[in-house]
């Protein structure tokens, strides 16, 4: 059964290694493995269980407790009888059986509100359970971004370099043919260092954003590993709501908030758990009891008989029952302390979950302002872009007919290639803290 188990579990372990080698992953393949493998969601789980088991063990703690327990002992030399009371010189044995149960009846609500509590406990740990989950949707959405932005890095510099060497080789039959100076060509080849290097560049930055992801989602780094590019769609310019508008929604989803007020009011609930101890504690008894001698006999003293164990069990049974009630008086201030901590606990809760609501208040207010500065940045490199492009046309026209040097050819280039650059950086900028918005209105985040 072992090996059998072994065997299932490298199995699947090596479709799991097959998968990171082979596969080219999209965003949401991306965002269930690492929801899954994720070892702060994980843990996160692991410790609601024991609320769990908490929970289970304070409703338990209503019902019954049940014991049995049995005796037997051996009597050597000068004894006292136990079915006579009187000493005798005798080796014997004795066997003893009882059964045993208690019951709670009363103690100042503490199994209720100990019930409550854990319940509450529980709640605010499935609730730490989406937090956890929704820290690594943010994390494996910036990574996914970064790869997809240094993709098209990738690709323009590519671009530059393509046509930097195209310049080359026309610069190169403009010098042969003795219309520009064979200084243009120089210049020329060193812009196309400058691009391969750049394409380099961006080559190592893609290879890092492709690790940084890999190891978000606890795969294997292996160097076939790709993604899904989707046609992500050109960003709007509308902001429909205000960040007010959008922190009243997100205090209502999500989970950090839920999970502070959960345990505000556990902590509350545990002062009164404490200030139960204060009552007086009922419990109701019961038990059955027997014995057996081995040296017993029933009969006359003169003409004693053989008393079987199972007659002699049967006949010294007895049952008792009974209420037994503690009333506290003095407890060297133990239950005070203990609703004193409780009254500390609750107000640092409090403050706990107050201090959670100015953080996601504030965190929405820059997000908000960084969506807004990013659209600004956006469309303004976008006009960026359009004039450069517009002024690199027209100079390489000059160019290739002799009008201008090749500084005043390459200066345009460089402008246009940043311009570029400036305007995919502020897209994906943009799209992030406009998915980050999204998030905190309860939206799924798709690309």
């Amino acid at each position: 059964m072992v090996k059998r188990f072994c065997s299932i579990v490298l199995v699947l372990l090596s479709v799991q290694v097959v998968r990171a080698q082979k596969s080219v992953w999209t965003f949401q393949e991306c965002l269930d493995t690492a929801i899954q493998r994720n070892i702060s969601v994980n843990q996160t789980r692991l410790s609601n269980e024991i609320n769990k088991i908490d929970l289970k063990q304070s409703k338990a703690n209503r019902i019954p407790g049940l014991s049995a327990n049995a005796n037997e002992g051996l009597s050597f030399g000068r004894s006292i009888d136990p079915t006579t009371n009187q000493y005798v010189q005798e080796d014997y044995n004795s066997t003893s059986f009882s059964v045993n149960g208690n019951i709670n009846l009363f103690n100042g609500f503490q199994n209720n509100r100990t019930i409550l509590q854990n319940k509450l406990n529980m709640d605010a740990g499935m609730s730490d359970i989406e937090k956890a989950k929704n820290d690594v949707i943010l994390n494996i959405t910036t990574a996914y971004l970064q790869v997809l932005l240094s993709y098209e890095i990738l690709d323009a510099s590519k671009s530059q370099a393509q046509s930097t060497l195209t310049q080359v080789d026309r610069t190169q039959k403009m010098v042969s043919a003795g219309k520009v100076p064979e200084l243009n060509l120089y210049q020329i080849q060193s812009q196309l260092a400058t691009d391969n290097l750049s394409v380099v560049n961006a080559q190592s930055n893609l290879d890092l954003a492709r690790v940084t992801l890999m190891q978000l989602m606890e795969v294997p780094v292996v160097d076939s590993f790709d993604v899904v590019k989707p046609d992500l769609s050109e960003p709007s310019g509308a902001l429909l709501q205000s960040n007010t508008d959008i922190y009243k929604k997100a205090l209502a989803i999500m989970p950090e908030i839920a999970s502070a007020s959960i345990r505000t009011n556990s902590a509350l609930l545990g002062i009164k758990i404490y200030e139960g101890a204060r009552w007086p504690k009922l419990n109701l008894n019961a038990g059955v009891n027997s014995d057996y001698v081995s040296r017993a006999s029933k009969g006359t003293f003169q003409n004693p008989e053989p008393y079987p164990f199972q007659e002699q069990v049967w006949d010294n049974l007895s049952q008792s029952i009974g209420l037994s009630l503690a009333i506290p008086i003095y407890s060297n201030r133990q239950i005070k302390s203990n609703i004193e901590r409780a009254k500390i606990n609750a107000l640092t809760t409090q403050l706990n979950e107050q201090n959670t609501r100015n953080l996601l208040r504030k965190a929405i207010e820059q997000a908000y302002t960084d969506l807004r500065n990013s659209l600004k940045k956006y469309e303004a490199t976008k006009d960026q872009y359009t004039a450069a492009e517009v002024s690199y046309k027209g100079i390489e026209k000059k160019y290739n007919v002799g009008m201008v040097t090749a500084i005043d050819f390459l200066v345009e280039k460089n402008n246009f290639a940043q311009a570029q650059s400036n305007v995919i950086q502020s897209k994906y900028n943009y799209i992030f803290k406009s998915k980050v918005l999204d998030f905190y209105q309860g939206n799924t985040i798709k690309l």
